[in-house]
């Protein structure tokens, strides 16, 4: 958990910077998303996150672990999708963030305005609710 403490306050300092860089460049409309992924199964998650301009690589995040990235998403770049595998579940693509959709409250990007948390259980993909600060199940394996 130390680890993902860190990973997150070394993002937050990306956010700062980034968004100094952003309004220079001109981009108003562009927002700074720190994205985290909590692997709760008991076996290694890969994941494998990219938008239509970046891909963020493949990770292999550990039993209990997390991983971090920061996402400049755009109407230019709109969403991020990951693919989640393990050995025990079919691979599964999921969008975890979309700029267009991100002012409804039907969806999990309205409860994040600079971070979002994921947790990946057995039985689906958990979102970090900013109103309640429980976890909401957004979809199954």
């Amino acid at each position: 958990m130390k680890k993902l403490i860190c990973i997150c306050c070394f993002f937050m300092v990306l956010i700062l910077s980034g968004s100094a860089i952003l309004q220079q460049s001109g981009v108003a409309e562009a927002r700074i998303i720190v994205e985290n992924v909590v692997n709760s199964l008991t076996t290694p998650l890969s994941v494998d996150c990219k938008t239509v301009n970046v891909d963020y690589g493949s990770q292999t995040v550990a039993a209990g672990e997390g991983w971090g990235f920061t996402v400049v998403a755009s109407e230019v770049d709109p969403s991020v999708e990951c693919v989640f595998k393990d050995g025990d579940h079919a691979v599964k693509t999921v969008e975890i963030w979309n700029y267009a959709r991100s002012g409804y409250s039907d969806v999990p990007w309205y409860n994040c305005d600079s971070s979002c948390t994921w947790e990946v259980k057995e039985d689906g993909f958990y979102y970090l609710s900013q109103e309640t600060g429980n976890y909401k199940l957004y979809s199954s394996w």
